[in-house]
């Protein structure tokens, strides 16, 4: 019997291997449906064995432990979210074993309070409200407790209604729709509004001119990227969209207020003046947002520098208030993180990020995605209050749909810190619990290293001797430089190293798009579609990056790869509006439509 859950429970203990129970016997008995709001949802057959309730108030909030036996089956839990989370693992044992498990005691509570992720919807795809809620029920099956939408312009501000001008704003009735309906499933759901940094696309708005930095510190200068927080009418700014977000996510009594890669300060003015502003305007914030009972979460980064000199230093946390709440993020792999005991030494609070690994590729890529957080989780483990998976989307060509590994993969850290789950038994129980088929790891490996070409030197992943940076770890820069040359002008030569490193890569990902198309998910089909046509797109990129160069390309070969990029694009906003507004397509399709116009150009 297979018991790779995720996440993976505290203690499994068989009691009878050779006895069976199947799905349908079983039904939620009366008292678990007033207990648990959506239980019916888990098991809607009406069996003739009960799934029994059993308050027990020494457990708790999250802890359950579960009986499986020839009466049925029986869960005690001293609140509705353990119960809940009791008949997930419940439903994830019969996904995993067809529907047939065998008699067992189960006895589980989660290492971390805190597990969920922070999903961009700002820089990419912003989900319709029929995905906004896919994404709470599928984030509850691996017994996630949070969901931290990240807000650069999507979020619809009454009293600044230039904001999201380009984007497609979630209005305010709906988040509380989306609020209203993760509540059932146990979930609260934190904004991320960044407050200083990464106004990209507001600060281009006339309307937000006056709000924000100018380069040389300038009035009659370009706006940059930061919001000007020494300025009294931008700070009022800032707090009448802190009362707009309080006034619809108030009930979680958190928000994060951002704070990451504020560069355009520590560029501009000397560190120490950098500092003092920056420090201000976090304890205004703090302290404003505290006199209205909410608690507040910002990145660390500026205080843990990971790359670059843009940071202001660990010695600036210490102006921060012992309450604040810290949101670690480093996608690298490590033997060692002196960030997070930098954290503990100073008694901060905090959670970890790591990071799915989807931006600026088409292919994610799961396994780095799988060491940084197993890495994080291990550090953290004693002193972290959840991890928080990153999911961002840079660039805004990564499928939102492709997250969902890394999220699997969060939730099972996030839960069981110092789970001995292998990748491969990883990624084996993420196919057969989310879409319902059985995946041959050969398959799957045989795919996903296609991007090994791309590393230059050897290294033992295993002690990671070496540092996997970042975005300029040499597996992630694969991706990112595929993704990169597919978009390239057809009339510029291919870069002849890449065309090399992607010698037999064609031939990789047609054999994958024949073996991913032949299998049949049960669930889950809008993600499956997006992970099949990322698979395509792959094989599609290689082949035009492969083709003939100079006097060698034919008129044949541009009206066949012509077919081929007219036939990606529309597929492409197929997927994307699956699931998604309109927001950003617009600037995907431009990509398309420039690469595609060079290839005509050509042609001519």
């Amino acid at each position: 019997m297979n018991f790779h859950l995720i996440p993976a429970p505290f203690k499994i203990e068989v009691i009878d291997r050779g006895a069976s129970i199947r799905r349908e016997e079983l039904r939620i008995s009366e008292d678990l449906k007033r207990y648990v709001k959506k239980a019916e949802e888990a098991f809607p057959e009406s069996g003739r064995l009960e799934i029994k309730l059993n308050v027990c108030g020494s457990l708790s909030k999250e802890e359950y432990l579960l009986k499986v036996s020839p009466l049925g089956a029986e869960i005690s839990a001293s609140q509705p979210n353990g119960a809940y989370y009791a008949l997930m693992t419940l439903v994830q044992l019969f996904d995993l074993n067809d529907g047939e498990i065998c008699h067992l005691r189960i006895e589980d509570k989660p290492t971390m309070p805190l597990r969920g992720i922070s999903d961009d919807i700002s820089r990419g795809q912003i989900s319709t409200m029929s995905n906004f809620k896919d994404i709470i029920r599928r984030m509850s099956y691996v017994k996630c407790n949070v969901y931290m939408p990240y807000i650069e312009d999507t979020f619809e501000f009454k009293k600044y209604p230039e904001s999201g001008k380009f984007s497609d704003p979630v209005t305010q009735e709906e988040w509380k729709e989306i609020i209203e309906y993760a509540k059932d499933y146990y979930i609260d759901i934190i904004p991320i509004f960044n407050t200083i940094g990464h106004w990209d696309k507001n600060a281009k708005l006339e309307a937000f001119y006056p709000y924000v930095i100018k380069e040389n510190d300038d009035e009659n200068g370009l706006p940059c990227t930061s919001v000007d927080v020494r300025k009294p009418e931008s700070q009022k700014m800032i707090n009448e969209m802190l009362d707009e977000l309080a006034s619809v996510f108030g009930e979680s009594r958190a928000i994060h207020v951002g704070g990451d890669e504020v560069g355009d300060y520590t560029r501009l003015f000397k560190k120490e003046l950098a500092g003092k502003y920056y420090n201000e305007h976090f304890n205004r914030v703090h302290d404003y947002l505290k006199e209205k009972g909410i608690h507040t979460y910002m990145y660390s980064d500026m205080y843990t520098p990971l790359y670059g000199d843009y940071a202001l230093g660990i010695d600036y946390i210490d102006q921060m208030p012992e309450d604040m709440n810290f949101v670690f993020w480093d996608y690298a792999v490590r033997k060692d993180y002196p960030n997070i005991r930098n954290l503990i030494d100073r008694r901060k609070k905090f959670c970890l990020s790591p990071a799915t690994y989807t931006w600026n590729r088409m292919l994610p890529q799961h396994y780095i995605s799988f060491l940084n957080t197993k890495s994080l989780a291990e550090h953290g483990s004693e002193n972290a209050r959840g991890i928080i998976m990153s999911a961002w989307n840079d660039g805004g060509l990564a499928l939102r749909e492709e997250n969902w590994m890394g999220i699997y993969t969060g939730a099972l850290f996030s839960w069981s810190c110092h789970s001995d789950i292998s990748f491969e038994e990883m990624v084996k129980s993420y196919f057969k619990l989310f879409f319902g088929v059985d995946v041959d790891m050969d398959e799957y490996n045989r795919l996903m290293n296609y991007d090994r070409n791309f590393v230059n030197h050897p290294y033992d992943d295993q002690k990671y001797e070496g540092k996997i940076e970042f975005w300029y770890d040499q597996w992630q820069n694969g991706g990112s430089m595929l993704l990169k040359e597919f978009l390239k002008d057809a009339k510029e030569p291919a870069d002849e190293n890449i065309r090399q490193k992607l010698s037999g890569a064609e031939d990789i990902f047609r054999k994958a798009y024949a073996y991913f198309s032949a299998l049949k998910p049960e669930r889950n089909q809008f993600a499956y579609d997006a992970f099949l046509f990322d698979v395509k797109r792959s094989l599609i990129a290689s082949q035009k990056i492969l083709l003939p160069q100079g006097n060698a390309l034919t008129a044949e070969k541009i009206d066949w790869m012509l077919e081929k990029l007219s036939g990606l694009k529309q597929e492409h906003k197929e997927r994307w509006f699956d699931c998604n507004r309109r927001s950003e397509w617009s600037k995907v399709e431009a990509k398309y439509d420039a690469l595609i116009e060079s290839f005509r150009e050509i042609r001519k």
